[in-house]
């Protein structure tokens, strides 16, 4: 900002002050003549001397701005801040005046009016709130998978349609079936002596033979022979396990 100190107007209210001390004590008493006539303005069109006080402005920041009248059309203001000058602004030729200091704007109008305001750092926007609607919703929690359970072989085992114990101890297990009837023979200490069906109808153990019958109709039954030693017997058994027949062989 420019600085300038008004020596003009202080010099001219000096010079004023000398020239009363001056005029001769007769001039005091000459009230009932004619006023002097006004020092017209000098003819080249300045102020010069002819600045006075128009009025104090209130700034925008607190600080004080005087504006005087430097002559038709023509101000000035002198911008003071804590009591010091800090700058003098002037309005010439119908232009207003511009200043500037610490933040603060001023502008002197050629009508002398001052227009002030304080620069203000822009304030931060707020961050806008989270729109509840599109707040992205937690991805679910997947649940553990289950482990499998092994699958329990099922027991595949038929129970037999009948049980007998054969006269030699050893047992028989009858499994009914029109197109593949079976039977299971046991020893008797549980071993496994041998299976007869239609393919394989015979078995034998320790001197015995065993049969599967086709009757005929689907009708089966299962005939035990003893040993030759023992006179061949036989046992004939229906698939219910009942004795249905019984054969002595004859001696000679």
């Amino acid at each position: 900002m420019r600085v300038t100190r008004r020596s003009a107007r202080t010099a001219a209210v000096a010079t004023g002050a000398v020239a009363a001390l001056l005029l001769p004590a007769a001039g005091a008493f000459a009230a009932d003549g004619p006023d002097p006539a006004p020092t017209a303005a000098p003819s080249d069109g300045t102020a010069g001397d002819q600045s006075v006080f128009w009025r104090n402005v209130d700034l925008a920041d607190g600080s004080l701005a005087k504006v005087y009248q430097d002559g038709p059309g023509r101000f000035s203001a002198d911008i003071y801040a804590g009591g010091s000058l800090i700058d003098t602004l002037t309005s010439t030729g119908g232009k207003p005046a511009y200043g500037q200091h610490n933040g603060l704007h001023v502008v002197l109008q050629p009508d002398g009016t001052v227009r002030s305001w304080v620069e203000t750092a822009p304030k931060p926007k707020p961050e806008p709130k989270p729109d509840p609607s599109t707040k992205p919703r937690p991805k679910p929690v997947p649940k553990p998978t289950p482990k499998p359970v092994p699958e329990q072989k099922k027991n595949t085992v038929r129970a037999a349609d009948a049980r007998i114990t054969l006269p030699d101890g050893n047992v028989a297990q009858f499994f009914k079936s029109k197109s593949w009837p079976r039977v299971e023979l046991t020893a008797k200490n549980g071993g496994h002596i041998g299976s007869l069906d239609l393919k394989h109808p015979t078995a034998a153990h320790h001197g015995w033979t065993y049969k599967l019958v086709d009757a005929g109709k689907h009708q089966y039954k299962l005939a035990a022979i003893d040993t030759p030693k023992q006179g061949a017997n036989s046992w004939v058994y229906d698939f219910q396990g009942k004795l249905v027949e019984k054969y002595v062989a004859q001696r000679a």
